[in-house]
Protein backbone atom coordinates (compact mmCIF):
# COMPACT_ATOMS: atom_id res chain seq x y z
CA UNK A 1 0.00 0.00 0.00
CA UNK A 2 1.90 3.45 -0.84
CA UNK A 3 0.82 6.24 1.04
CA UNK A 4 -1.92 8.08 -0.36
CA UNK A 5 -3.49 4.32 0.18
CA UNK A 6 -2.61 4.39 3.66
CA UNK A 7 -3.96 7.12 4.56
CA UNK A 8 -7.27 7.32 2.93
CA UNK A 9 -7.38 3.52 5.14
CA UNK A 10 -6.56 5.66 7.86
CA UNK A 11 -10.25 7.50 7.97
CA UNK A 12 -12.54 4.67 6.70
CA UNK A 13 -16.04 6.97 7.44
CA UNK A 14 -14.76 9.31 5.28
CA UNK A 15 -15.32 8.34 1.53
CA UNK A 16 -12.70 9.63 -0.94
CA UNK A 17 -13.75 10.40 -4.62
CA UNK A 18 -11.74 10.98 -7.54
CA UNK A 19 -13.56 13.35 -9.68
CA UNK A 20 -12.40 14.70 -13.15
CA UNK A 21 -14.97 17.17 -13.27
CA UNK A 22 -13.46 19.12 -10.33
CA UNK A 23 -12.52 23.00 -11.16
CA UNK A 24 -9.23 23.39 -12.89
CA UNK A 25 -7.25 24.46 -9.47
CA UNK A 26 -9.52 22.87 -6.96
CA UNK A 27 -7.28 20.01 -6.05
CA UNK A 28 -9.85 18.73 -3.14
CA UNK A 29 -13.46 19.13 -1.12
CA UNK A 30 -14.53 18.01 1.58
CA UNK A 31 -18.44 17.41 2.34
CA UNK A 32 -20.36 15.38 4.82
CA UNK A 33 -17.78 12.51 5.04
CA UNK A 34 -16.80 12.55 1.66
CA UNK A 35 -13.75 14.08 0.13
CA UNK A 36 -13.87 14.92 -3.69
CA UNK A 37 -10.24 14.75 -5.31
CA UNK A 38 -8.88 16.18 -8.10
CA UNK A 39 -7.31 13.21 -10.31
CA UNK A 40 -4.87 15.32 -12.29
CA UNK A 41 -2.19 15.57 -9.29
CA UNK A 42 0.77 14.11 -8.76
CA UNK A 43 1.01 11.38 -5.94
CA UNK A 44 3.14 14.27 -4.08
CA UNK A 45 0.16 17.11 -4.53
CA UNK A 46 -2.24 14.33 -3.74
CA UNK A 47 -0.69 13.00 -0.94
CA UNK A 48 -0.81 16.70 0.58
CA UNK A 49 -4.60 17.22 -0.69
CA UNK A 50 -6.08 14.42 0.99
CA UNK A 51 -4.19 15.49 4.40
CA UNK A 52 -5.90 18.97 4.08
CA UNK A 53 -8.94 17.67 3.40
CA UNK A 54 -8.82 15.07 6.54
CA UNK A 55 -7.89 18.38 8.74
CA UNK A 56 -11.39 20.37 7.20
CA UNK A 57 -13.16 17.42 8.29
CA UNK A 58 -11.10 17.34 11.42
CA UNK A 59 -11.63 21.13 11.96
CA UNK A 60 -13.63 23.20 9.86
CA UNK A 61 -17.66 23.90 10.33
CA UNK A 62 -19.66 25.35 7.30
CA UNK A 63 -19.03 26.15 3.97
CA UNK A 64 -15.65 28.39 3.74
CA UNK A 65 -14.63 27.89 0.15
CA UNK A 66 -15.29 31.70 0.00
CA UNK A 67 -12.72 32.77 2.41
CA UNK A 68 -14.16 36.02 3.09
CA UNK A 69 -13.77 35.93 6.88
CA UNK A 70 -11.47 36.48 9.07
CA UNK A 71 -13.20 33.47 10.30
CA UNK A 72 -12.97 31.24 7.13
CA UNK A 73 -9.07 32.25 6.89
CA UNK A 74 -8.47 30.73 10.46
CA UNK A 75 -10.34 27.56 9.77
CA UNK A 76 -8.62 27.15 6.36
CA UNK A 77 -5.06 28.28 8.10
CA UNK A 78 -5.82 25.59 10.62
CA UNK A 79 -6.72 22.79 8.27
CA UNK A 80 -3.85 23.26 6.83
CA UNK A 81 -2.07 23.01 9.27
CA UNK A 82 -3.45 19.72 10.52
CA UNK A 83 -3.01 17.68 6.98
CA UNK A 84 0.48 18.85 6.93
CA UNK A 85 1.13 17.57 10.86
CA UNK A 86 -0.62 13.87 9.37
CA UNK A 87 1.27 13.98 6.35
CA UNK A 88 4.71 14.93 8.07
CA UNK A 89 4.72 13.70 11.63
CA UNK A 90 7.43 14.10 13.55
CA UNK A 91 8.74 10.91 13.51
CA UNK A 92 9.09 11.34 9.78
CA UNK A 93 11.31 14.61 10.15
CA UNK A 94 13.92 11.72 12.26
CA UNK A 95 13.76 9.71 9.60
CA UNK A 96 15.00 12.52 7.43
CA UNK A 97 17.24 13.00 10.10
CA UNK A 98 18.73 9.40 9.70
CA UNK A 99 18.64 9.06 5.84
CA UNK A 100 21.22 12.15 5.79
CA UNK A 101 18.78 14.80 4.89
CA UNK A 102 20.75 17.87 4.64
CA UNK A 103 17.51 20.53 3.50
CA UNK A 104 14.11 20.74 4.04
CA UNK A 105 13.71 20.76 0.26
CA UNK A 106 15.77 17.01 0.36
CA UNK A 107 13.35 16.12 3.35
CA UNK A 108 10.14 16.54 1.23
CA UNK A 109 11.92 14.67 -1.45
CA UNK A 110 12.64 11.62 0.82
CA UNK A 111 8.93 11.80 2.47
CA UNK A 112 7.76 12.25 -1.23
CA UNK A 113 5.48 15.60 -0.22
CA UNK A 114 5.48 18.49 -1.73
CA UNK A 115 8.34 21.19 -0.25
CA UNK A 116 5.22 23.57 0.78
CA UNK A 117 3.89 20.75 3.09
CA UNK A 118 6.94 19.65 4.59
CA UNK A 119 7.56 23.88 5.77
CA UNK A 120 3.79 24.07 7.09
CA UNK A 121 4.69 20.87 8.81
CA UNK A 122 7.94 22.30 10.31
CA UNK A 123 5.95 25.98 11.25
CA UNK A 124 2.91 23.96 12.76
CA UNK A 125 4.95 21.81 15.07
CA UNK A 126 7.27 25.52 15.68
CA UNK A 127 4.07 27.00 16.97
CA UNK A 128 2.74 23.83 18.96
CA UNK A 129 5.59 22.65 20.56
CA UNK A 130 6.80 26.27 21.27
CA UNK A 131 9.70 25.31 19.54
CA UNK A 132 11.19 21.64 21.12
CA UNK A 133 9.52 18.33 20.66
CA UNK A 134 11.64 15.07 22.38
CA UNK A 135 10.41 12.01 20.96
CA UNK A 136 12.37 9.28 22.28
CA UNK A 137 16.13 9.61 22.21
CA UNK A 138 15.87 12.58 19.58
CA UNK A 139 14.90 16.73 20.25
CA UNK A 140 13.69 18.12 17.96
CA UNK A 141 14.31 22.33 16.99
CA UNK A 142 12.00 23.78 15.47
CA UNK A 143 13.83 27.38 14.55
CA UNK A 144 11.46 30.63 13.89
CA UNK A 145 13.38 31.01 10.70
CA UNK A 146 11.68 27.56 9.60
CA UNK A 147 15.09 24.93 10.06
CA UNK A 148 15.07 22.31 11.78
CA UNK A 149 17.77 20.74 14.04
CA UNK A 150 17.61 17.14 15.42
CA UNK A 151 20.11 15.73 18.21
CA UNK A 152 20.29 12.72 19.27
CA UNK A 153 21.14 11.36 22.60
CA UNK A 154 22.50 7.87 24.15
CA UNK A 155 21.42 6.70 27.39
CA UNK A 156 23.02 4.37 29.25
CA UNK A 157 23.58 1.26 28.17
CA UNK A 158 25.26 -1.58 30.34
Amino acid sequence: MDKVEELMAAYPDLHFIFDKNMPDGQQGLYIDHHIYLNPDQSQEDLLSTIGEEIGHYLTSAGDITAQDTNEKRKQERKARDIGSAIVVTPYDIIACFEEGCKTLAACADYLGVPPQTFKDAVTYYARRFDGIKTEENYTLFFHIDGTIEVIKTFGNQG
